[in-house]
This record gives structure tokens, C-alpha cells and sequence, in this order.
């Protein structure tokens, strides 16, 4: 049930009157948000209620700390193996890069956020969920289940337990989670669908120019995050208008100076979760520099394997990790003026975002050999103007700019003096306009699938 349809606004609706009706909407949200995994199919909500289940088990017989943890990462890490990897290790080839229509809907997801669970019970950082349902419910919330954000017991398990005890918040300032509603719809609708055909046509062989190169990679860079940062401002409003806070997941990546500021704005659910349980256990910083810098590539490297059994992604965060540990060390040694530091950042980002597309190594490498080639600067004759393209791109971050304003404290304030059936109204109407505009491609969100 993608978030830009029609059978998703009338499950956030009748989800929306439940809460408001009901003193105790916890039945009610798990009923919805089954209805919502139903949609995907048999296939995928076996798996998914077969997953919910035997972590409750290990939950209720495996008491002693090592063993539980074990169980969970066996488990979890386990099934995400089995449906991403099994041709890597077994045979078959490498899984298809960018996306794999193949896996359970959201697997990558819910099971990181089981794992953290555990991990977090046995840490104490939470006390364990008071019963199947509470449990039940932290897992299949409908909005974020399928693409985050990855939400921590120890912030969002409270808010559940909370809807069966009836001692929930009230419902305030509907407007913004219309609003956030309305962005995200913006976003993908808008934006990345009308991105995403340029895009497969520039990435469908290695172009002639590097004009055409950086063109598809940069469209490429802004489609990837209309499409994911949509999502979340989606999953987040619609959390909002059913009484529960998500965290924010996206906070205007392409104004960062750096990798490390890159990875504080992006995906923010993802990163804190492989920094909190992949990096710090594993040493972090601490040690010499050799295994410190081992440790920081290694984890990245695991988070670009998460996306999926393709050496494109491994090496994407490998990349990544390669970068962190060059700005690391040069931190104190070159001190580029901001003129140069922001360009030169966000080239860099932009040739990582080829590796992350491209379905081969071996394209990527063409690819980014056309991108830094300076003698390829050729315009071809049937190519987009360059006056146009570089006035569109320009107008793309214009309005990735304009993002960071609407992130600011004087926003919700603003939304809060205009609050009520007008601003509601507007938002709603200009939501189904969006949803309901003619499409000749069919653009699933881009993380789906991951």
C-alpha cells in the first residue's frame, strides 16, 4: 500500500477517527496496521507475523543475557541473510543493485529495530514490553513499518504503552501533521517521480559526456532524497495525527560541510543505529590508528551491505568510510575556506551516489571515468541545455534550502496560530490533488524494497 494512494488515505483516515473516537486506540492501530501489511501480500506477511513471533518467544524464554542476544541476532540478522545474501554465499550470482523486488516489504527495517530492542532490554535501557499486543504494535505501526524510521524502544515504547492504558497525549496541532502529510506527497510526487525517468534514461549505459555524467548523478543525488526523505516526512505526519511521535530522519543532508555532517542529517535512524550497535561495540575510536581506522570503514561498509548483496554497496560504504577517515585526519592540517569546502564536500557525495546506483561495479567505474574525464566536457546535440539543466539544479537546492526553514521552531509556531479546519482543509485537499494526479510510470518508494 504505497503512501502516495488512495487506499492509504482512507486507512490513515479511518485510522485517524478510531484514535479520536476510541479512549484505548491500541486494537485499533494493530488492526490497521495489519490491514496494511495485508496488502503486500501472503508471502510478506508471513514472514513479517512469523518474525513479530519468535522474537516475542525469545523474548519470554531466553532470559539469560548472552543467550538472548545471540538468539536475536541469529534471528533477525539470520532472516535478513537468508532473503539478501543466500545467492552471494550459495551460488547464483550477486542480488540486482538499487532495489530487489524479490525481498519481504520492509524486512531490512524491522528487523534492525527487533534486534535494537533486545539489545536495549538487556542494556536497560527500557524495560521489556508489557505484553504481546504493546509488542505487537511497536512492530507493525503501520506508518514507519516498512521504511523507517527505525524507531528505539526506549522512545517509542513508552508512547504504545501508553495507548493501552488510555493516559495518552491529545491530539494538537493536526496542521503540522498535515502538513508533513503534504511535504512528502510533494516530494515524491512532485519532485522524485519527475526525476526518475531522467534518471533511468542518463544511468541506462555510461554516458558519452561528462556533462551528461554529473547531469544523472546529481538528478540521481536530489531523486534518492525526495524519494526517502518524502517517505519519512510522510511516516512522521502521519504518526503525528495518530498521537505518536517518530524521529526525524532527515534534516537537509546536502547542506552539510562534511561526511560526518552528511551522516548526522542522513538517514539519521540508520546511521545512530549502526554507531550505537555496530561501531561502538566493535571499539569505535578507542585503540591505535590502524584499528580505528578499520573499525569506522568496516562499519560502513556493513551499512552499505545492508542495502543489499551487491558489491556496489558495499564499496558505496566503504567509500564513505574512506572519506570520514581522510577528513579525520586532514581536520586539523587543511582548513579549506567554505567557497571550496561545500563544493568540493558535495562532489564527492554526488560521485558516491553513482556507486549507490549503478547495477555493476564495472558500470560505476565507466561511469565515474566519463564524470572525471576533463575532456569529455562535450555538449551533445540532443542533451538537455546545459543553461537549463544548471537553472533546474540550481532551483533544486533553492528548495532543498527552503527545507531547512520549515524545519525551524518558527514554522510550528506559525502552524500553530493558523491551526484549524481551514488549514486542515487545505492540506487534505491539496494531499488527494497530489495523489490523485495522472501518472505514467509507476515509482515505488525507492526503499520499499531495501
Amino acid at each position: 500500500m504505497p503512501f502516495n494512494s488512495l487506499a492509504f488515505l482512507i486507512l490513515l483516515t479511518a485510522s485517524w477517527l478510531l484514535v479520536v473516537w476510541l479512549r484505548r486506540p491500541a486494537y485499533a492501530l494493530i488492526a490497521a496496521s495489519l490491514v496494511f501489511y495485508f496488502f503486500a501480500g501472503p508471502f510478506d506477511t508471513t514472514v513479517f507475523l512469523m518474525t513479530v513471533g519468535l522474537n516475542w518467544l525469545i523474548q519470554l524464554f531466553i532470559t539469560r543475557p548472552r543467550w538472548r542476544i545471540t538468539a536475536a541476532v541469529l534471528l533477525n540478522i539470520g532472516l535478513i541473510f537468508a532473503f539478501k545474501y543466500k545467492n552471494l554465499v550459495f551460488g547464483g550470482g550477486m542480488a540486482g543493485s538499487y532495489t530487489d523486488t524479490g525481498l519481504p516489504l520492509g524486512i531490512s527495517f524491522y528487523c534492525f529495530q527487533a534486534l535494537a530492542y533486545h539489545i536495549d532490554v538487556i542494556r536497560h535501557q527500557t524495560p521489556p514490553a508489557r505484553s504481546f499486543a504493546s509488542f505487537f504494535l511497536f512492530k507493525s505501526f503501520f506508518p514507519q513499518l516498512v521504511a523507517g524510521p527505525i524507531v528505539r524502544a526506549p522512545q517509542f515504547l513508552p508512547q504504545i504503552e501508553r495507548l493501552f492504558s488510555g493516559n495518552r497525549r491529545r491530539l494538537r496541532l493536526i496542521a503540522y501533521g498535515l502538513g508533513l502529510c503534504l511535504l512528502g506527497l510533494f516530494k515524491k510526487v512532485v519532485l522524485a517521480d519527475s526525476l526518475a525517468p531522467i534518471v533511468d534514461e542518463l544511468f541506462a549505459a555510461p554516458p558519452d559526456s561528462a556533462y551528461q555524467a554529473w547531469l544523472g548523478a546529481v538528478l540521481f543525488a536530489f531523486q534518492i532524497y525526495f524519494d526517502f526523505s518524502g517517505y519519512s516526512d510522510i511516516a512522521i505526519g502521519a504518526a503525528y495525527l495518530l498521537g505518536l511521535r517518530l524521529p526525524l530522519n532527515f534534516l537537509t543532508p546536502y547542506m552539510s560541510m562534511g561526511p560526518r555532517d552528511f551522516w548526522q542529517r542522513w538517514h539519521i535512524s540508520l546511521s545512530t543505529w549502526i554507531r550505537d550497535y555496530l561501531y561502538i561495540p566493535m571499539g569505535g575510536g578507542h585503540g591505535g590508528w590502524l584499528r580505528a581506522a578499520a573499525v569506522l570503514v568496516g562499519s560502513m561498509a556493513l551499512a552499505g551491505l545492508w542495502h543489499g548483496a551487491n558489491g556496489t554497496f558495499v564499496i558505496w560504504g566503504a567509500g564513505w568510510g574512506l572519506y570520514i577517515l581522510l577528513c579525520r585526519s586532514l581536520r586539523d592540517r587543511v582548513m579549506l575556506p567554505l567557497v571550496l569546502r561545500w563544493p568540493l564536500h558535495m562532489a564527492i557525495v554526488v560521485m558516491l551516489w553513482v556507486l549507490f546506483r549503478s547495477p555493476s561495479f564495472g558500470f560505476a567505474l565507466d561511469y565515474l571515468a566519463v564524470m572525471l574525464d576533463i575532456t569529455a566536457w562535450t555538449v551533445p546535440a540532443d542533451a538537455t541545455s546545459p543553461l537549463l539543466a544548471g537553472m533546474g539544479i540550481v532551483g533544486l537546492f533553492l528548495l532543498h534550502a527552503a527545507e531547512y526553514r520549515l524545519n525551524r521552531r518558527s514554522t510550528l509556531f506559525t502552524l500553530r496560530r493558523w491551526n484549524g479546519p481551514f488549514l486542515w482543509g487545505l492540506c487534505i485537499g491539496l494531499s488527494l490533488l497530489l495523489i490523485l494526479l495522472p501518472s505514467s510510470n509507476i515509482n515505488p518508494f525507492i526503499y520499499f524494497r531495501f
